[in-house]
């Protein structure tokens, strides 16, 4: 109660209707980390979060570095090297069958640095994806890439998301 209402409270209908006309009409919007979660339920993407009830005793990651590999063919993936390392704390993996994936987890182990239980759930999920919805995007960012401003390597990412957005569809 310590704000005024217009502060609290979220986006709400208005809002969502707001940002999916943005995007439809050629914008682009930039989901990071569990915001991607956000993006894919109120603008009903054709994305699903793969992670998205699996509880804790069959997998777990509360904070460690992952690797990724990347989509040369693709330009959120411009000037990234094929492997990438990220921060996944808590993050969603991405299953698709529409947009472009410009990075995935492979089948072998992911665990780079840290804590990771049930590893095996991100094979072949996406970490990064392109999703075209109307004349615009969404992009999904499954990771942290501006974390504590630790991991310069993946800056690029979202850099590279912003760059995109003043590029013709």
């Amino acid at each position: 109660g310590s704000l005024p209402a217009e502060y609290t409270g979220g986006l709400g209908t208005d809002g969502v209707r707001a940002l999916r006309d943005f995007v439809e009409d050629g914008g682009t919007l930039v989901a990071l980390d569990s915001a991607a979660r956000f993006a894919i339920e109120q603008l009903a993407l054709p994305v699903r979060d793969a992670l998205d009830g699996v509880e804790p005793g069959e997998f777990y990651c509360p904070g460690s570095i992952l690797k990724v590999r990347t989509n040369p063919s693709s330009p959120l993936a411009h000037g990234l090297p094929e492997e990438l390392p990220i921060w996944f704390q808590s993050s969603p993996a991405f299953d698709t069958d529409a947009g472009t994936v410009a990075a995935s987890y492979t089948d072998d182990e992911p665990l780079l640095s840290g804590w990771l239980s049930g590893g095996e759930r991100l094979r072949g999920r996406a970490a990064l994806v392109d999703m075209p919805l109307g004349r615009g995007r969404v992009v999904l960012v499954g990771f942290r890439p501006q974390y504590r401003a630790q991991s310069r390597v993946t800056y690029p990412v979202l850099l590279n998301a912003l760059y995109l957005s003043a590029a013709e569809r």
